[in-house]
């Protein structure tokens, strides 16, 4: 997966999780708008945290560290 298809789906996850808040809001849930906010943030970062470690890994391996 390239890093413009991760960019790509992190803007759409975040439009329907902005969707869903709002909707939620209105409707009077706002404990379920939390959570659903909560839940995409969640969703993002599982989403990130691999490109992450394959950074480190090789700012690891330029500067031949361990």
């Amino acid at each position: 997966m390239s890093n413009l298809d991760l960019v790509f789906k992190l803007a759409g996850l975040s439009m329907i999780i902005t969707v869903i808040h709002l909707l939620l809001k209105q409707a009077g849930r706002e404990d379920f708008a939390y959570l659903s906010l909560l839940a995409g943030v969640t969703i993002a970062l599982l989403m990130v945290v691999p490109v992450i470690v394959e950074l480190l890994s090789t700012v690891r391996s330029v500067f031949q560290l361990y």
